[in-house]
């Protein structure tokens, strides 16, 4: 042995403040709402940007993908920057929407010749290709940086996060003299380029998780087999022309994967249908519903009338000790839907009713119940009634004798719907999925209150309501709807509809067929469990012992309680939850993860609504910087490090009923986020600023 050779060299080290994991869309607005919170005295706070993929856009907006992946929502839909609308007690306004930022690009250039092009003769109501937006983010970021200036200075690093680990104390080094806390502890990230950090704070803005590991190798050795994915991921180029394709999904992903089978192999759509390149395979559609998702209704500043989820009812169902979603949320719910389907038939179709002015008063003097659904049926003629389960399933009950035969019901079935989608005087179709996209601010306080059951969570929300309000209101842009009509009148697609119970690819509509692919895509984004074996930083999160899988309670007494799928925080400001029930002083998630204690955390911020994503990630920044620089009086161990004494969150004292829940014992895996709705909230803003609303109601 060498005595004198030098050791070999250990990983590169670095130091931070605070490291942002993700960066996409959340990530990019912890980092605005840091620098907007940020003190205008003191050290500077430096935060560290992590990403595998070029930061900004992350990887579902990344600017190396395909052209003919769009954005599922109008340009005027969208923004990372809060407005005035934004009721925040801290800076808003502090960079241009989507909509903004496209009109200043074609007025003045882009280095993005692709975003120039676009911006040059889109309007507000266009739908951008995804890499367009990413060039918004990527100059979001650049903005966001420039704004911090010396007091938060912004690193970026082009790396994936493989685990996040507390430590005792950070690197005894000159460089961290008079920063923000790093002396007492903090988070060692190590990255796959070998480099690890170490900061006082991390948040997780991590985006969809990846796929579990899959139990089987596929639906057969002799059939490629695509697993579900993000849609510029899939080894497209694996599947040959002619082949026999099946899609296994009908919503965003599987319109995404038509568009690169089609389009990305060199056909043209024109206002004749659809010129095949040759280079297409054929293409068979399969999904739990038999068709894919309806096209969106996008009809700007259109509202329908509500009555029943109001704002009074909503608190006393959120007050509840428990709820079911189905018996005590769904009838509200449905009567609201009944009330805009019905007006829309008042308004088109009154001539067809027998007595239109006693149905306009039954709609909202009726409560739910027998009496309502008799006095609807008595009023409305069958073929304009509202059958929420014929919607559902639009082939219940329909047999066919050959799939041309399918095929030409599915042609019939699309010109309807696109007619609706597009039709200025809202037809009943186009206000149902009005009234479910409007519905959800209720809806988000209700099933985020804390007090639903796990029984309720898995099989009303996640079982029937998520893929319902999808289904109906959350499709594409009518655009991909009449793209799909032209590739079916072109032969490159065709239905197959719902397959038999126990096979892959047997009609159950269309008497003795059998589709036999050369592919198979499981055309969806995996769903959210943290819980289940997989890659990823949450679920190395999870195993290395920081984390939990969020659970609620059943309604049997001693039930042990079922899991949502989502990561455990507590609610109000995203403190990733250890397994014992306590939290982490400096260890946050946002966004998509936590699906399951907030909801719809996949949809982003639209402009002029107050947006819950916003709340989300200023809560987060709040919080993140009260940690790093606590008041002088504050006890040593009010805010310590990952690995120092735990504090316990503390019971909420009711007058009725005494402490919610044990300050701490072995069943507070068991609790769900409700213990904390008695708890303090984010300070009051100042006069004339309304008080954001509490954290169970956001996404």
């Amino acid at each position: 042995m060498n005595d004198s050779a030098a050791p070999p060299p250990g990983p590169a080290r670095a130091t931070a403040d605070a490291v942002v994991l993700g960066a996409g869309p959340r990530g990019v607005s912890v980092l605005e709402r840091l620098v907007a919170r940020a003190p205008a005295t003191g050290p500077a706070l430096r935060v560290t940007l992590v990403d595998p993929y070029p930061p900004g856009a992350g990887r579902v907006w990344w600017r190396g993908q395909p052209p003919q992946l769009l954005m599922n929502t109008m340009v005027a839909d969208n923004t990372v920057f809060p407005d005035e609308s934004v009721r925040l007690d801290a800076p808003v306004g502090t960079g241009p929407t989507f909509a903004e930022w496209l009109r200043d690009i074609a007025a003045d250039g882009h280095r993005d010749s692709a975003a120039a092009e676009f911006a040059g003769y889109a309007d507000d109501r266009a739908y951008a290709p995804r890499r367009v937006y990413g060039s918004y983010l990527v100059d979001a970021l650049e903005r966001i940086r420039a704004l911090g200036g010396g007091r938060v200075r912004i690193e970026v690093r082009t790396a994936a996060a493989r685990s996040v680990t507390p430590v005792p104390g950070s690197p005894d080094s000159p460089e961290t003299a008079g920063s923000w806390g790093l002396s007492g502890g903090g988070y060692d990230i190590a990255l796959d380029d070998g480099t690890r950090i170490t900061a006082r704070a991390a948040v997780l803005a991590t985006g969809h998780l990846e796929a579990p590991y899959p139990a089987t190798a596929g639906p057969s050795a002799k059939v490629l087999h695509l697993p579900g994915g993000h849609p510029a991921d899939y080894a497209l180029d694996a599947i040959a022309p002619d082949a026999d394709v099946l899609l296994r999904g009908g919503g965003l992903n599987a319109f995404d994967v038509l568009a690169l089978l089609t389009l990305g192999r060199g056909g043209r759509f024109d206002e004749h249908g659809y010129t095949p390149s040759g280079r297409e395979p054929r293409i068979w559609i399969t999904t739990r519903r038999g068709v894919p998702f309806h096209a969106r209704v996008d009809t700007p500043g259109v509202r329908v009338p509500t009555a029943f989820l109001t704002p009074e009812r909503v608190a006393a169902l959120a007050a509840r000790e428990r709820l079911d979603f189905h018996a005590d949320v769904v009838p509200w719910l449905t009567a609201d839907l009944e009330l805009a389907w019905y007006d829309r038939v008042l308004a088109l179709h009154a001539d067809a009713l027998p007595a239109p002015e006693e149905l306009r008063r039954d709609l909202t003097a009726l409560p739910p119940g027998p009496d309502r659904a008799d006095a609807l049926r008595a009023a409305v003629p069958e073929p304009l009634r509202l059958d929420l389960d014929a919607i559902a399933e639009p082939l219940r009950g329909r047999r066919f004798a050959h799939p041309a035969e399918l095929g030409d019901w599915w042609a019939g079935h699309l010109d309807a719907d696109l007619a609706a989608a597009t039709d200025p005087h809202l037809p009943p179709r186009a206000a149902l999925a009005v009234a479910v996209r409007q519905a959800r601010p209720a809806l988000r306080t209700l099933i985020t209150a804390g007090n639903l059951s796990g029984e309720s969570y898995r099989r009303d929300v996640l079982g029937w309501f998520n893929g319902f309000a999808n289904f109906v209101s959350g499709g594409p842009p009518a655009l991909r709807v009449r793209q799909l009509r032209a590739l079916l009148s072109a032969g490159v697609v065709a239905l197959l509809g719902p397959v038999r119970p126990g096979t892959r690819s047997t009609s159950a509509v269309v008497e003795d067929f059998t589709v036999r692919p050369d592919a198979v895509i499981d055309a969806w984004l995996p769903g959210t469990d943290v819980g289940a074996a997989g890659p990823g930083l949450v679920r190395r999160l999870i195993a290395d012992g920081l984390g939990r899988p969020h659970r609620l309670p059943v309604a049997a007494p001693g039930a042990a309680p079922l899991p949502t799928g989502a990561l455990d925080v507590r609610a109000r400001d995203g403190r990733i939850k250890r397994p014992d029930g306590t939290v982490h002083d400096a260890l946050f998630a946002v966004g998509v993860p936590l699906e399951g204690v907030r909801w719809t955390t996949a949809i982003g911020a639209r402009p002029g609504t107050d947006a819950d994503f916003f709340h989300e990630t200023d809560r987060v920044a709040q919080e993140l910087l009260r940690g790093l620089t606590p008041p002088p009086h504050a006890p040593a161990d009010a805010v310590g490090s990952g690995t120092g004494r735990r504090h316990h969150e503390r019971a909420a004292v009711r007058p009725d009923r005494g402490p919610a829940h044990p300050p701490h014992d072995a069943t507070a895996h068991q609790t769900s986020g409700r213990e904390e709705r008695d708890l303090p909230r984010t300070p009051a803003a100042p006069a004339g600023n309304p008080q954001p609303q509490t954290s169970e109601s956001q996404p």
